[in-house]
C-alpha cells in the first residue's frame, strides 16, 4: 500500500514541490543514491511512521533529504560526512513552509542518520523521528533493491565483485570500502536486519536479508569450482 495516497493535500504540495528541487540535484547520480532511492525511503519511512508513530513531516522531509552528502562526496571524490552537507540541506529547506524547530529536527535526523549498531560510532539517536530515518534508509539497502544498489554502488566505485578470501564482520565505517561487493553485502547489508530500531523495521528486514543470504552463498559455491581450478594449476 502507498500510503502517500493518505497524506493531506499541502503536505503532497511540499512533498511534490520539493522533488521539483531535489531532482536536478540528484540526476547524474550513479552510486545507488538516485532520487527514486529518496523517495522509496519517504515511502518506507512514512508506513513506519504509521505503525511508529512520531512526526510525519519531519521523517518524510529528513528521507527526501538525508543523501544530499552523496552528491558532495561525487563532486569532491572524497569521503563526506552527513553532517557536512548540512549547508546545503538549509538551503532545500530553506524552500519549504515548516516550522523552525521541525527544520532543526530534520537537520539532527539527517546528521545522525548513518549510525549502524555494528559500527564504530554506535546508534545515538533516542528520538522515534530519527530512528525511523535510519530504519527506513536501511531497508531500502537490503533486498531485491538493494541488492541492485550494491551492484551500482560497487561499478561507480570501481569495487571489484569478489575475492576468494574468508567473509568477516569488523566495525564497519562508511568511509572505508569493504575488500570486495560480496563482502560489503555480508559485512553491512546482512547485519542491517540486526539493529533495526523499530520493530516494524525489524519484520519488515527479515525477508529482504533472506535475498541477500541467499544472493552470497549461491555466489560463493557457484564460483568454487573455479576458484579449486585455479588452485590446481598452481
Amino acid at each position: 500500500m502507498c500510503y502517500y495516497l493518505d497524506m493531506k493535500k499541502e503536505t503532497k504540495i511540499k512533498v511534490a514541490n520539493l522533488i521539483n528541487q531535489i531532482e536536478s540535484y540528484f540526476k547524474n547520480d550513479t552510486t545507488g543514491h538516485s532520487v527514486g532511492h529518496l523517495i522509496r525511503t519517504m515511502l518506507i519511512a512514512e508506513k513506519l511512521q504509521k505503525k511508529e508513530g512520531g512526526d510525519l513531516e519531519v521523517v518524510i522531509f529528513s528521507a527526501l533529504l538525508h543523501d544530499v552528502h552523496r552528491i558532495m562526496q561525487a563532486e569532491k571524490s572524497k569521503y563526506v560526512s552527513p553532517k557536512e552537507s548540512l549547508p546545503q540541506v538549509k538551503k532545500f529547506l530553506k524552500e519549504l513552509d515548516l516550522p523552525f524547530e521541525k527544520k532543526k529536527h530534520i537537520l539532527y535526523s539527517i546528521e545522525h542518520h548513518e549510525e549502524y549498531s555494528f559500527g564504530k560510532e554506535k546508534v545515538s539517536v533516542t528520538d522515534i523521528e530519527s530512528k525511523i530515518l535510519q530504519d527506513a534508509d536501511n531497508l531500502d539497502a537490503i533486498g531485491a533493491i538493494g541488492l541492485f544498489r550494491c551492484f551500482e554502488y560497487s561499478n561507480s566505485h570501481k569495487i571489484v565483485c569478489y575475492v576468494n578470501q574468508p567473509l568477516y564482520y569488523d566495525d564497519f565505517e562508511e568511509k572505508k570500502f569493504d575488500i570486495s561487493m560480496v563482502h560489503h553485502i555480508h559485512n553491512k547489508l546482512c547485519r542491517l536486519k540486526d539493529g533495526m530500531n523499530t520493530e516494524t523495521g525489524k519484520k519488515m528486514a527479515i525477508s529482504r536479508t533472506k535475498i541477500l543470504d541467499k544472493f552470497v552463498n549461491d555466489y560463493i559455491a557457484e564460483r568454487k569450482p573455479e576458484f579449486e581450478f585455479w588452485e590446481e594449476l598452481k
